[in-house]
């Protein structure tokens, strides 16, 4: 069976390999969050984030 991948494991992956993209992408989600207030949508995307700076202090 052929597993496919989330949307969070293809965002941490592509963060893991351009990590100069977070700080926009950080922008980007909360200017989203002031127009739609969508908690959910906004923590989703922190995880995402959390988990590569944390992947990235391990490594050290």
């Amino acid at each position: 069976m052929r597993k496919f991948r989330t949307l969070d494991e293809f965002e941490e992956e592509y963060f893991r390999k351009y990590p100069e993209e977070i700080d926009d992408y950080l922008t980007e989600i909360f200017q989203e969050y002031a127009q739609d207030n969508d908690s959910g949508a906004l923590l989703a995307s922190l995880r995402v984030v959390a988990r590569v700076q944390a992947a990235g202090k391990t490594e050290i």
